[in-house]
């Protein structure tokens, strides 16, 4: 026994997984022990939605709960629809010896077994009281559904795992059977053809499915959702009925609309169905009935009325004006899709003809992915960007937001607009008006260099790494022949195929600097002083041929020095013909955030690869200086050099500081015990604080270059200005206590009261003592005795927020 246990439980566990619902049902149930997400929650809903289960009077569904036999006939009964019948049934002879004429569920196990759905234990016997088992739940299923003479339990249970009853449960024959399993099966069911007869081979003749004895059946055409067609009303859908069938040709009746109920129309669009609706209700399940044909665009064409792709012919439709059309999510008709100079049936995109009404010539297509070639963006989105900027340019042609734009969906890599970034690349779908949007990123990137290329005349291949990629896109300056060239090397951004697309060079960061000032009063003792990308400033000798250069004091160059640390050559900054070089000399604004620079309309983008340098006139300093540094909104900028894109290789600050203020988020007051400088080297200094605040040792880092003075500053009680980050923006200290040389008369946890007067206390006040080797340490209120003598400082409010023990 127990290795049939076990081999029927490997049986069931490898059961095929599927099921021949064509919709699953939206998992909400008033039940409070099934949670949505459950595995047999929408099982459950969809059997309460049909009234096969009402659940337990306390308000659960009982999921865990055994089955019993006398309850497995009251659901058993409901699923073939004939439950209205017991009532009658239970004033019959009880069908079984151990069910007595008054036992609850006499009705139901009468006409059961009078409808053969079940036979009992053996020697006349029901055993109502009885846990239903795994395989005899199977059994009951399978009676309902019409089935007989299978041998017990291999043939059950064999039976059940080829309908799919099984699917998603692993449990041995002889297992208890719970109400979240019998959920499963019981919905599983719903979905299956009931066995109307027998044939001479003994072969089931299958007619309607199981649910049509529980739920109303209609057949209709789905023609438009709310969201293809702003008509349709939320909620609802709208379909035609079937008027006639005559030879097999359907004839539909006028466009209605109906309740949706639960069931996702998006995915019956243009085809044909029968709708499963509760009795006199809305829908709960659907059924495709009619016949598509689906394939991906290559070359997708309409010749004489009929549609051919990668040359072929496809089928027959209707004229093109004839013909709805679902076109990214949007109801249109082909002829607005495809015209004579129009084909937005890009290649790639899925594409579903359906002959609605039989008549050999398909009218309804959806059509889904018809994307633009992909870009690669050149900036971050932003909330307020109207359009993606491709090439450095925000191109009207990948419109984002405003008219006509009203839905914007974002897929693939990221989900929200405006996690959208530089390099990413971006495949642009919109419906025929423009109104929805969608959008598929990939970020996908390979960094290397080229080292092989392949052409054909039309396809270009580039090696990466002894791994070949295709080039879709001209990545080159060449303005024929191969798309990439031998020897590129940086980033090459990829497309959602592996193809490369985009690239982004490799910045050529190590001879990038600034000319400082150039000594050429003797040729033979030329020198230049330069700034490096190193951050270092350097005075170097030159060779002759140096002396006859243009750049000048704060130019941005590219420089070669030999062995002997001498500076043999001073070149453009252009690393490449398309570079450009832009002199400001001004402030400009600077999103911090998406680290754009904006000179006289014109849009770069700083990267992490830019060289900054920066020069601090406050001071006289000179450094180079990390992206992440920089906080400000606005930037003085001397000179910029980027590539053709507008991505910034290098460029020269003038600033005194790079960190904005993040302005005062809270104000705390405390005695200030030491301040330590914290050197920064060219980038400036901060300072740590040790302060006794709110009756607790703290210690906070000022943002760069505040104003401190680590000697009078220290043992002061101050206004400490901190930002959302508890970065120390401000610093006031005080130069006299708010009362001086007061006496405490007494206190409690509200005020003090002293020969000066009384005051309010802070709910943090802080009481500060010293110790024996004179320090300044913490105290408590309880170490204020009467006549002792304070120092008093108030906080913005007037109340008292340091005390000072004299």
């Amino acid at each position: 026994m127990k290795n049939l246990k076990k081999l029927i439980a490997v049986v069931l566990t490898f059961a095929l997984v599927f099921s021949a619902m064509a919709v699953g049902f939206a998992a909400t149930t008033p039940f409070t022990d099934v949670k949505d997400d459950a595995p047999y929650a929408s099982a459950v809903a969809r059997l309460y939605a049909l009234n096969i289960t009402n659940g337990n009077t306390d308000g659960t569904y009982g999921v865990d709960q055994p089955v019993t036999r006398a309850m497995m006939t009251v659901f058993v009964n409901r699923l073939s629809g004939y439950r209205n019948l017991a009532e009658m049934a239970k004033n019959d002879t009880p069908a079984f010896k151990d069910v007595s004429k008054n036992y609850w569920a006499i009705g139901d196990i009468n006409l059961a077994a009078k409808l053969g759905l079940t036979h009992g234990v053996g020697n006349g016997m029901f055993d109502p009281e009885g846990k239903v088992t795994y395989a005899q739940a199977l059994g009951f299923m399978l009676n309902a559904l019409g089935y007989k003479n299978l041998s017990w339990p291999y043939g059950v249970v064999a039976k059940a795992q080829d309908l799919g009853l099984t699917a998603g449960l692993n449990r041995a024959y002889n297992d208890v059977v719970t109400r979240g399993d019998l959920a499963l099966i019981m919905d599983k069911a719903l979905d299956q053809q009931i066995v109307t007869s027998y044939d001479t081979n003994g072969n089931p003749v299958l007619g309607n499915k199981l649910i049509s004895k529980v739920a109303d059946v209609t057949r209709y055409l789905v023609v438009a959702t709310p969201d293809v067609d702003s008509n349709v009303a939320a909620g609802k859908v709208q379909v035609k009925g079937i008027k006639e069938v005559k030879d097999g040709e359907i004839t539909f009746a006028n466009a209605t609309t109906i309740n949706a109920g639960t069931v996702d129309f998006n995915k019956y669009l243009g085809k044909v169905v029968d709708v499963y609706s509760i009795k006199g209700g809305d829908p709960v399940s659907v059924d495709v009935v009619s016949t598509d044909k689906t394939f991906t665009a290559k070359s997708f064409n309409v010749v004489s009325n009929a549609v051919y792709n990668d040359s072929k012919k496809v089928v027959d439709i209707v004229a093109p004006a004839d013909m709805t059309v679902i076109y990214n999510g949007g109801k249109t008709t082909l002829d607005k899709v495809f015209d004579t100079g129009k084909n937005l049936v890009y290649n790639g995109a899925t594409v579903t003809l359906t002959d609605t009404n039989n008549d050999g010539k398909y009218d309804y297509a959806v059509i889904t992915g018809a994307y633009k070639a992909p870009v690669v963006v050149t900036a971050d989105v932003k909330s307020t960007d109207k359009f993606l900027n491709v090439n450095g340019v925000y191109n009207s042609s990948y419109r984002i937001a405003g008219d006509p734009v009203k839905t914007v969906v974002v897929t693939g890599s990221v989900t929200n607009l405006t996690d959208i970034k530089s390099g990413d690349v971006v495949y642009y779908a919109s419906t025929v008006d423009g109104s929805k949007v969608t959008l598929l990123v990939v970020r996908d990137k390979v960094e290397g260099k080229i080292t092989k290329v392949a052409y054909d005349g039309s396809t270009t291949t580039a090696t990466i790494g002894d791994k070949d990629y295709k080039v879709t896109q001209r990545i080159n300056t060449e303005t024929s022949g191969a798309y990439a060239s031998v020897g590129q090397e940086g980033t090459f951004v990829l497309d959602k195929d592996g193809n490369i697309v985009g690239f982004i060079g490799k910045q050529a960061t190590a001879n990038y600097a600034v000319l400082i000032t150039k000594d050429f009063a003797s040729v033979l003792n030329a020198k230049v002083k330069l700034l490096t990308a190193d951050g270092k400033v350097n005075v170097y000798s030159t060779t002759t041929t140096v002396t006859s250069t243009t750049y000048g004091t704060d130019d941005i160059i590219t420089y070669s020095i030999d062995s002997n640390n001498v500076v043999t050559a001073i070149n453009s900054p252009k690393t490449a013909d398309t570079d450009k070089v832009a002199t400001v000399g001004g402030s400009v604004d600077y999103d911090k955030d998406t680290h754009v620079l904006t000179v006289s309309g014109t849009t770069y983008y700083m990267t992490n690869n830019t060289v900054i340098f920066n020069y601090n006139s406050t001071d006289g300093s000179y450094s180079t200086v990390k992206l992440s540094d920089i906080t400000k909104d606005t930037l003085n900028v001397k000179q910029l050099v980027a590539d053709q894109y507008g991505y910034v290789k290098a460029i020269y600050l003038n600033e005194s500081s790079l960190t904005a203020d993040q302005g005062v988020a809270s104000t705390v007051y405390g005695f200030v015990t030491g301040v330590t400088t914290i050197d920064l080297g060219s980038a400036g200094k901060q300072y740590k604080l040790n302060v006794l605040v709110n009756g607790a040792e703290q210690t906070y880092t000022s943002k760069v270059n505040l104003t401190l003075n680590p000697d009078t500053d220290k043992n002061k009680v101050a206004a400490i200005g901190l930002d959302k980050d508890g970065v120390v923006v401000s610093f006031t200290s005080k130069a006299s206590a708010d009362v001086q040389d007061a006496k405490v008369n007494s206190y409690n946890v509200y005020g003090i009261a002293t020969n000066k007067g009384t005051f309010a206390l802070s709910p943090n006040v802080t009481v500060v003592t010293k110790d024996s080797s004179s320090n300044y340490v913490l105290a408590q209120l309880g170490d204020l005795a009467a006549g002792t003598t304070v120092d008093i400082y108030k906080d913005s409010t007037g109340r008292i927020a340091v005390i000072v023990i004299k």
